[in-house]
């Protein structure tokens, strides 16, 4: 079961979900239009991003360890950058993806320091 909760973001109870972030085993609160970028930052929690959400940059990738079943093909910048990067089926920007319960993700480009 998650152990751990971050800060909720405010949405109702129908359209609230979450997901889990590696290695923390941290529970993200997200709402289902929100990205896994924005809901980690929503979350107070780190991660690399320098393009602003626009999937130019590829800074904020992350690793879908469970959940990448539920998630849809990736979208056509992500893709784009995924065929010249040479990225796993498993990687994924978090800017262009959105968040769905259940999710378990390791942020790939982050350098986990202990705090």
């Amino acid at each position: 079961m998650f152990k751990k909760n971050l800060k909720i973001n405010s949405q109702s109870s129908k359209d609230a979900i979450v997901f889990r972030v590696l290695p923390e085993e941290a529970d993200v609160n997200a709402s289902q239009s929100q990205t896994i970028l924005d809901a980690l930052l929503a979350a107070e929690m780190e991660i690399d991003h320098s393009c602003g959400g626009m999937g130019s940059c590829g800074t904020c990738l992350i690793e879908v360890i469970t959940g990448l079943d539920c998630l849809p093909p990736r979208t056509e910048v992500e893709n784009d950058m995924a065929t010249d990067r040479q990225w796993d089926e498993k990687e994924r920007l978090s800017c262009q993806t959105l968040a769905k319960s259940g999710l378990v993700i390791r942020r790939k480009n982050y350098s986990y320091k202990s705090k």
